[in-house]
């Protein structure tokens, strides 16, 4: 899971370089040249150790049932126990960030820089009501934060940064999460740059074992990051035009709503953009019990399911409730003047609604447009990021299998 992650933090920092001169991204692109060839190795020999073990001899990281509703991990804190055994209690947390003066600070970012470095306890913060007008950024030595506000409506952080106004995609992001187990809960994230702007993220996740519960995540392209490590989504909204939910992390979406916005008059919506490019990489997007619908402003815009934008782009939908905004093809290429690669695994599973017919749709290699239980299961929470084992600590309702 980790080479997965560094493969694709490594992507994300030549992606950074999309508009530099080309002499600058060669020199960068040269000196990325041995970590990439390096991580693509090791997953290799990896994957193949894999395949010569029998099961028995496999290290098992997965719980080989679902946990009972009084189970509780091993290893959690007095203080996350007590947060897992009552979530109705009323949380007390460590600092609390008000617009109007009435907390401990100000603003977010005061109050992240209040957490401690490398901390293996819980440090939770609570923003109230208002529209936080900042980029926050979660960084990889602030571990373990927690942040909750007063609903995904009434608690906002907002932003517009994007590439049409100088912005990589990345440093777009409004709100990033980096260091591992952060946990979101009744927040929203915004970019408002617009369409115009291209490229915008509302939201970015490196954060492994993070998790996203009742959270608003709206912008246009590009809304959500998913770049790497395990993720959770669970019960959130989540708005967008193109590629609005990509990346190269391991992730499940699930019981959430996706919501198609109106994108330039030019331009066709597509959902996904799945980025991985190293075939023994364990990562995909995954959305199940979904509902995916329409905006109030997009009118009859033809929208997509996804398009690969790597050559092993995976993506798994299942379960889901898809209205009649999808276009009857499905899936688009990356460009109009390509197809999709024979390398890309994508699959449909047990959907519904007038979307969900896959009569006419695009005859790819690497579709399955009528997947089969098995292919379903292996994206699922228990099989696909080992939620079994993580996700209870964290306090959020989950299926842990189809």
């Amino acid at each position: 899971m980790w080479l997965s992650a560094a493969g694709a933090d490594l992507q994300t920092c030549m992606d950074g370089f999309e508009y530099a001169p080309d002499e600058v991204r060669k020199i960068v692109s040269a000196n990325l040249d041995n970590s990439t060839k390096l991580v693509g190795t090791s997953l290799a020999i990896i994957s193949m150790i894999d395949g010569y073990m029998s099961p028995h001899e496999k290290p098992s990281t997965v719980a080989t049932s679902k946990p009972s509703s009084d189970w509780e991990p091993t290893w959690l804190s007095p203080k996350d126990r007590m947060l897992l055994r009552d979530m109705k209690r009323i949380i007390i947390p460590n600092v609390v960030v008000a617009a109007d003066g009435s907390g401990d600070y100000g603003t977010i970012n005061e109050a992240v820089e209040a957490v401690p470095e490398n901390c293996d306890r819980r440090f939770i913060i609570y923003v109230k009501k208002g529209v936080y007008h900042e980029n926050v950024r979660i960084g990889r030595d602030k571990w373990n934060v927690m942040m909750y506000g007063d609903g995904m409506e009434r608690t906002i952080v907002s932003s517009n940064l994007s590439n049409g106004t100088g912005s990589s995609t990345s440093m777009s992001a409004t709100f990033a999460a980096i260091g591992k187990g952060f946990l979101a809960r009744d927040m929203g994230f915004q970019n408002t740059a617009g369409a115009i702007n291209h490229q915008a993220v509302a939201l970015l996740s490196a954060s492994d074992k993070s998790v996203f519960h009742r959270c608003l995540i709206d912008a246009y392209q590009d809304t959500l990051f998913a770049q790497s490590n395990r993720q959770f989504y669970r019960g959130c909204n989540i708005y967008g035009t193109i590629d609005f939910i990509f990346g190269d992390s391991s992730v499940v979406i699930q019981d959430c709503s996706i919501l198609v916005k109106r994108p330039l008059p030019y331009q066709k919506n597509t959902i996904t953009a799945q980025g991985k490019s190293n075939p023994f990489a364990n990562t995909g997007i995954s959305i199940q019990n979904c509902r995916v619908a329409a905006a109030e402003d997009l009118g009859a815009i033809k929208t997509f399911l996804g398009r690969p934008w790597q050559d092993y782009s995976t993506t798994v939908i299942m379960e889901s409730e898809l209205e009649g905004l999808i276009d009857p093809k499905g899936w688009l290429p990356w460009t109009n003047t390509t197809t999709a690669p024979d390398t890309i695994y994508y699959v449909e599973y047990n959907n519904t609604g007038p979307g969900a017919n896959t009569t006419c749709r695009v005859e790819w290699k690497g579709l399955k447009v009528n997947g089969t239980e098995e292919d379903a299961r292996k994206f699922t929470v228990r099989s696909f990021i080992d939620g079994d084992e993580w996700i209870p600590a964290m306090g959020v309702p989950f299926q842990a299998g189809l």
